[in-house]
């Protein structure tokens, strides 16, 4: 991970210059620009998986739109992250108006944990999420086989959801919703 030492706003980093063939993900986290290499194999597994019961889901049952891999979210002038993935319900299809990015905070951000992430993931992203107000933060721990789900509740996140390795994973966003947590990490 790559920490650049000049403080910007969501603009200046928007309009930064990045070689064409550089494979590194930026986020901007306190106005901080930080690069970090792209996700591992397993992270992609569980990534795709995950993204194909969400995307089978929602086209039986159009609740919204489910954004994955790459896609920039933007919450304030010094906050820009790029989850592995993003729900955004039908009422805030609004966020998804400039066509480049999610201007706003989604129902649902879900943070696949790699082992140079776990305090970014766990800490400072979970902070920016419950700030904004994020309704569901997702975290799913491929070496721990965990899945946590935390919902905001009075401007805090609760636990809403802890399961190791077996279990029904469900979200209060996602009425109907259901993926057998080992499915995600075969």
């Amino acid at each position: 991970m790559l920490v650049l030492e000049k403080k910007m706003t969501w603009k200046e980093f928007r309009e930064l210059e990045i070689d064409d063939n550089d494979k590194h993900i930026y986020e901007l986290i306190g106005g901080i620009p930080i690069r970090r290499t792209s996700p591992g194999l397993k992270h992609q597994r569980i990534a795709r998986r995950l993204s194909y019961a969400l995307g089978n889901f929602l086209e039986t049952k159009p609740l919204g739109e489910y954004f994955y891999a790459l896609t920039d979210v933007y919450f304030d002038n010094l906050n820009g992250l790029v989850p592995d993935g993003a729900f955004i319900s039908k009422d805030k299809y609004s966020l998804l108006e400039n066509d480049e990015y999610i201007a706003g905070p989604p129902d649902i951000i879900i943070e696949i944990i790699s082992p140079g992430t776990v305090k970014r993931d766990r800490v400072e992203k979970k902070n920016i999420c419950e700030k904004f107000a994020v309704k569901e933060y997702w975290l799913i721990d491929p070496a721990n086989k965990t899945v946590e789900i935390f919902a905001i509740k009075n401007n805090v996140y609760e636990l809403q959801l802890f399961l190791e390795i077996k279990g029904k994973l469900t979200s209060g966003m996602l009425p109907g919703f259901e993926m057998d947590v080992e499915e995600l990490f075969d």
